[in-house]
């Protein structure tokens, strides 16, 4: 019986290239709106894509996460639903690329297994059902699919991080690349006025905090360089969602870290203040910057705190599955905002999957992020550590982040944890060479 649900692996790069076409497609129609004189990059972008990956599938997360970015930047464009569609799109090309691969028999391609895969497959099961729930009581079908990409992106990147990160040498290689263009993106936008940055600045900021303290000599004042520019574009990124991501994520390192990593912390401190203090005498860009920050730290919670009740009175009454994936209130007064519909996203991602989808999806959430967390807070130092106080900062900084792209790094952070605590060696000088 199981030999009949076995596709034929030549079948696979043709159904998977005309899913490919189908995505595509749609990025283009959602675009149209967006960037109408620009679409006709969009095949050639794929096409290039696509080739890059093939040869170098590790590249897929540095290239679809600041790469991204780097894109929407380069377009002159902030929108949402665009800086989706490049995500889906890149991970799409990615998937195809791992098939092209497994197609041409890549040794290396074989993926990692974790504790949580299951978790996490579960957990996609769940979206699917939710979404199926929420279409069966009448929900809107862009509303569902809005609300099953803002969950099932979580299970999504795990896999995506446990198919092309599968051994050592391709974790270092993508560590450099996501480094390297973060640290552009930061260099050229820390004197932009505005309000950006953050996100990208505060995943590589603690892993290099650990790193750091474990190198020696120029490759030490190399990484204090980086770390002094993340922890400055950190700072006055103007989104408190980052600050307490990054808040959490350094206490944890300061609770459970050695001294090294304690000292390291610190010297992080000082040299962001000194950049920032510094930058501001001699740029008008950078004042404009901090200016924006003071003005958005002193910001009420607004309507965020109404819109959340909103979502707790669907919650209360359907407090085991939810309203289904898509629930939206309609036609809701926010004092401070205005008469609106409320849902299917909000902007405390917690009540979202309370509304959505219950204390069932509230768990299954949950489940697959607790062992990541537990093997990384086992150890006092070491890229583990690093990657699950980010994941403690981002559990909570989706308390308070708004309803963008989809919190992904919620599955790429466990991710991240569970494979380098497999590869990660105690340092001898701390530990007595013991783990």
């Amino acid at each position: 019986m199981s030999g009949l649900l076995v596709v034929p692996r030549k079948l696979l790069v043709p159904a998977s290239a005309a899913c490919l076409a189908a995505a595509l497609g749609s990025a283009g129609v959602l675009s149209a709106e967006v960037l109408p004189g620009r679409l006709s990059i969009l095949p050639a972008a794929a096409l290039l894509c696509l080739v890059t990956l093939v040869l170098w599938p590790w590249a897929v997360l540095p290239v679809g996460i600041v790469g991204g970015v780097a894109a929407t930047k380069a377009l002159g464009t902030s929108d949402v639903t665009f800086i989706t569609v490049l995500h889906i799109g890149v991970l799409a090309i990615g998937c195809l690329a791992l098939l092209v691969r497994r197609a041409a028999s890549a040794a290396d391609d074989r993926p990692r297994r974790t504790a949580v895969d299951q978790a996490m497959a579960l957990l996609a099961v769940i979206a699917l059902a939710g979404a199926l729930f929420g279409l069966a009581r009448g929900h809107a079908l862009h509303q569902v699919l809005i609300a099953t990409y803002h969950l099932g992106v979580i299970p999504a990147y795990f896999f995506v991080t446990t198919h092309t990160l599968t051994n050592a040498r391709r974790m270092r290689a993508a560590a450099v690349l996501y480094v390297t263009g973060a640290a552009a993106l930061a260099a050229v936008e820390l004197t932009m006025p505005g309000r950006h940055g953050g996100l990208l600045s505060v995943l590589a900021l603690v892993p290099l905090l650990v790193v750091a303290g474990r190198t020696r000599g120029w490759r030490r004042v190399g990484l204090g360089a980086l770390i002094t520019l993340f922890a400055a574009d950190t700072a006055v990124a103007g989104y408190r969602a980052m600050w307490l991501a990054a808040g959490v994520g350094l206490l944890v390192l300061l609770v459970r870290g050695t001294r090294r990593v304690r000292l390291s912390v610190a010297l992080a401190a000082i040299g962001a203040t000194t950049l920032v203090v510094c930058g501001a005498a001699v740029s008008a860009g950078l004042r404009a910057r901090i200016l924006l920050s003071g003005e958005h730290l002193d910001e009420t919670a607004g309507y965020r705190t109404p819109e959340a009740t909103v979502g707790l009175r669907v919650f209360a009454d359907w407090p085991l599955t939810g309203a289904g994936l898509g629930q939206t209130t309609r036609d809701v007064y926010l004092p401070t905002f205005k008469i609106t519909d409320v849902g299917p996203t909000y902007h405390v991602f917690w009540v979202m999957i309370l509304a959505n989808l219950g204390l069932v999806g509230l768990i299954a959430v949950l489940w697959p992020l607790l062992r990541p967390l537990r093997a990384a807070l086992a150890v006092r130092e070491g890229v583990p550590l690093a990657f699950g106080a980010l994941l403690c900062g981002f559990l909570a900084a989706a308390a308070f982040a708004g309803p963008t792209d989809g919190h992904w790094e919620l599955g790429l952070l466990p991710a991240l944890t569970l494979l380098t605590t497999r590869t990660w060696t105690p340092d001898p000088l701390t530990t007595g060479g013991r783990p």
